[in-house]
């Protein structure tokens, strides 16, 4: 059926509606027929009842509409300055946004748009949090200071709590921010709380989370339930060393089929979690594994012969360090090669020379990718 056709049948619908109801105001007129005295001060009238009642309910829906236009009226404003804010902080006009959202500052969702636009004039806004209850406020500054005050960022962020629980970006910041500061308990008992109370879609990103979090904390402690969480880098490197050679198997075949292989291995080549079943798989596979990955692992257990054969084909930087001289001191080798950053995060960009689930920068998960060396 067309758009149009669609139109017919709801203008269709619509009159036979208004049909019904002039029928039955005609049948309630007809039975009311009868007159009753409405008194007004010294004033008294006789009125039939149909008219009465009919003259109530107009009076009652005028009422509504009335304080019903005045509401919207007020919340048109709103939108149209909030609209001029928006415009001028996203075309590059900082101080004309900061003047219009500085009429609009009472309410506290605002607030992380003025904080942007004062950011972007290099100045710092200044507003009272003890007037706002959301907990939106000291969540931004969070935001804005974690990286270079993490004792205020965590303050800010359990006050942010405080004042509303439900508040799930403060959550899964201050979840981060213990994680980054060793209190691994602390994190994960706040990522099961998350777990329950994102949306739908997030859901799984945040399983991911929890278990990179249990892989990096508990280890083999934590096998069970990681089991039966996504997968991650993190969590596989845990899998790979399941106590059952056949299980080991699956997880190594797992890392290429999920194109995790990279990362999963230097988790395992950094917590010593290499098994035969790996290497094995490993080696069928070696074409997907980045050289500067497979030249670690070769190293990682002695095998010189095969980490030689790579050494025209690394990275300049590593093929630097290896072509120093150390003789056959392959550990001074492999620890050179671990100081190389051969990660980055996807999303702000910041290298690493070992493996972690969270980026310390942005505070993303599991973004963490190989790049071939720097």
């Amino acid at each position: 059926m067309g758009r149009g056709e669609e139109i017919r049948g709801m203008m269709l619908v619509k009159v036979v509606l208004l049909i019904v109801l002039l029928i039955l105001a005609l049948i309630f007129a007809y039975f009311n027929l009868q007159s009753v005295k409405v008194s007004f001060f010294r004033f008294s009238y006789e009125v039939p009842l149909f008219l009465t009642v009919f003259a109530s309910f107009i009076m009652g829906f005028l009422i509504a509409y009335i304080v019903s236009e005045i509401k919207g009226l007020k919340w048109k404003r709103y939108s149209e300055k909030l609209s001029k804010a928006l415009e001028s902080l996203w075309t590059g006009y900082p101080e004309k946004a900061r003047g219009e959202l500085a009429k609009l500052i009472d309410r506290e969702e605002v607030t992380p748009l003025y904080a942007k636009a004062m950011k972007e004039l290099e100045r710092e806004a200044s507003v009272y949090l003890q007037r706002y209850s959301l907990g939106i406020v000291e969540t931004t500054i969070a935001e804005d200071v974690f990286r270079r005050d993490i004792d205020r960022a965590q303050d800010l962020l359990e006050k942010a709590l405080g004042k509303n629980w439900k508040n799930l970006k403060a959550l899964r910041m201050l979840r981060s921010v213990y994680y980054m500061r060793g209190e691994q308990e602390k994190a994960i008992d706040l990522q099961r709380k998350l777990i329950q109370e994102s949306e739908k879609p997030l859901k799984e990103l945040e399983k991911k989370v929890l278990a990179s979090m249990l892989a990096q904390s508990k280890g083999v402690d934590a096998l069970k339930e990681i089991e039966a969480l996504p997968l991650t880098p993190s969590s596989l490197a845990i899998l790979c060393s399941h106590p059952e050679g056949k299980e080991r198997r699956k997880a190594a075949a797992l890392m290429f089929q999920e194109g995790m292989q990279n990362e999963a291995l230097l988790v395992i080549i950094s917590k010593n979690l290499l098994t035969p079943e790996v290497i094995e798989k490993v080696e069928e596979n070696r074409d997907k594994v980045d050289v500067s990955v497979l030249a670690l692992l070769y190293l990682s257990v002695g095998m010189y012969e095969k980490f030689n054969e790579l050494k025209d084909y690394l990275p300049a930087p590593i093929k630097n360090l290896t072509s120093k001289g150390y003789g056959e001191d392959r550990e001074c080798y492999r620890e050179l090669l671990s100081l190389v950053r051969l990660l980055e995060c996807e999303e702000c960009g910041k290298e690493y020379s070992h493996y972690s689930p969270l980026c310390v920068n942005c505070l993303n998960w599991n973004k963490l990718k190989t790049k071939g060396g720097s």
